[in-house]
């Protein structure tokens, strides 16, 4: 997705700026080799393999997101055969998206200080153990906490990902490469109920885990032998090291060049802090705090919802996500080009510099959503043919996508100079509310219906469009007055 690897890109374009005033040579990583090359001069092959590398684990990480999805009733079958509960079996599926919190706050700045590979050999093999724990859990509980531990460090590719592309394009030369490597946060939501329920119908729900267990292995292999170190200032710590002959750990420890761990997660959590107290900020936070929990309110119980009302079995039950997908696919073509031409429209020709042209077409699109809930709550109220409510979440997904790139234009224009943490808080607001929303679901589909109950939340989603359109107003009444862009 175009998401969050744009924040590592933002943070690694400050810092290039910084590192390539001196020499522009590097020490290239494989251990093997002492000669100089400079990165952006390796072969394009080698480079591609690098960027197929990196997309396959944040692809990973969106896999395993949504991929227990269809197997809930499988789960509480197995951990709750009295029934009950079922507000814990949807939780166990959004817990892995509240420790996206945590990865890509913290694990992604550590990079500036300790380089890409330590840190990407760190995730994996935490990540690997945890999704083994997952499948040898115990207990609904023990699941619902190696989920979100495996959620912590499942977030991290998504800022490291875009920082190792950042490191071996230049500015100009990164579109294409980015919009390769955002095809695998794109493909993981989407394919990931699909192989969930495949798995869950043929063998058992805990060989999801295992699946995923095999997939972090292989990833783990090309981790460990085939990524080298991108990061400049990490290679150039390593030729001086190699010089002064110190020991790797007594470098890791001493070296007083750059801000401290401590200085630099200060440094991380507080100015997303800072960003989320400004006025306009805080109110397209929690508009997409509130946003995402509606999203995840559908995509935790989707599954569930075709096997209970169609009577679909596991195998198939995640093709019910295809709409969705679809849906997010044709957005992500669209969306950002849509979003300039009313940018432009509102603004004039400099329309797209300010962040408050963006908020037309996000008021403008977030009504469709509504469209698509109420067209895929009512139909799956009635029965009607299994595909017609999948067209309603083709909506609803177009519309999720679109606001998602909406938001993020905004936040970016907002905040221009600190970009990076202006996508921390919109990471941190959407996980907040995706993992914690969808706890409703269920007791609110048992006490008035699939239609009803999806009325209620397209209400609820039209309710929230209001923000962007209150703050278009006052951008334009209050011009002088109410200031959108954040100083620091």
């Amino acid at each position: 997705m175009e998401t969050e690897s744009s924040m590592a890109v933002a943070r690694e374009d400050g810092l290039r700026e910084q590192t390539e005033r001196g020499d522009q040579n590097c020490e290239q990583a494989d251990s093997s080799a002492s000669q100089f090359v400079r990165l952006e001069d390796w072969p394009v092959w080698r480079k591609w393999i690098y960027i197929v590398l990196v997309a396959y684990c944040d692809c990973l990480t969106f896999l395993v997101s949504m991929m227990l999805a269809p197997s809930v009733p499988q789960v509480l079958a197995t951990f709750r055969p009295n029934g009950g509960d079922k507000s814990l079996g949807s939780f166990c599926v959004t817990v892995y998206i509240l420790g996206f919190c945590v990865g890509p706050l913290l694990l992604g700045p550590l990079t500036d200080i300790y380089g890409r590979t330590i840190l990407y050999r760190i995730y994996i093999v935490a990540y690997l153990a945890l999704t083994i724990a997952c499948a040898l859990s115990p207990s609904l509980e023990a699941l619902i906490v190696f989920r979100f531990f495996a959620g912590c460090f499942g977030g991290a590719p998504m800022s490291i990902g875009g920082a190792v592309i950042a490191d071996m394009y230049p500015p100009g030369r990164r579109g294409g490469p980015m919009a390769c490597y955002s095809a695998g946060t794109m493909l993981g939501p989407t394919l990931g109920p699909v192989l969930g329920g495949i798995i869950t119908g043929q063998i058992d729900w805990r060989w999801v885990f295992w699946i995923a267990a095999i997939l972090a292995a292989i990833g783990a292999i090309g981790l460990f032998f085939i990524l080298p170190e991108t990061h400049l200032p990490t290679l150039r710590k390593r030729q001086a090291r190699s010089k002064s002959g110190t020991s790797r750990f007594v470098s890791m420890v001493q070296s007083s060049s750059g801000p401290s761990i401590c200085q630099t997660l200060s440094r991380t959590v507080r100015l997303p802090a800072r960003i989320a107290l400004h006025p306009a900020c805080s109110l397209i936070l929690i508009f997409m705090c509130i946003f995402n929990g509606l999203v995840n309110v559908i995509l935790s119980s989707l599954g569930s919802v075709y096997q209970a009302a169609y009577q679909f079995p596991t195998t198939t039950a995640g093709l019910s996500y295809l709409g969705m997908g679809i849906g997010r696919l044709v957005a992500l073509a669209v969306a950002k080009c849509s979003t300039s031409i009313v940018a432009r429209r509102v603004g004039g020709p400099e329309g797209e510099n300010k962040p408050e042209n963006a908020l037309p077409f996000l008021f403008s699109v977030g009504p469709l959503g509504s469209l698509g809930l109420i067209w895929y709550g009512w139909s799956l109220q009635e029965r009607s043919p299994w595909i017609v409510p999948i067209i309603g979440l083709f909506l609803y997904g177009f519309t999720y996508m679109s606001v998602r790139l909406c938001t993020q234009i905004f936040l970016v224009e907002a905040v221009p100079n600190y970009s990076a943490s202006a996508l921390a808080a919109h990471t941190f607001a959407s996980s907040i509310g995706g993992a914690i929303i969808p706890l409703a679901t269920f007791p609110l589909y048992d006490g008035v219906g699939y239609g009803w109950g999806n009325t209620i939340i397209a209400t609820v989603n039209l309710a929230i469009c209001v923000i962007p359109l209150i703050m278009f107003v006052l951008s334009r009444r209050l011009a002088k007055t109410w200031k959108i862009e954040v100083i620091l």
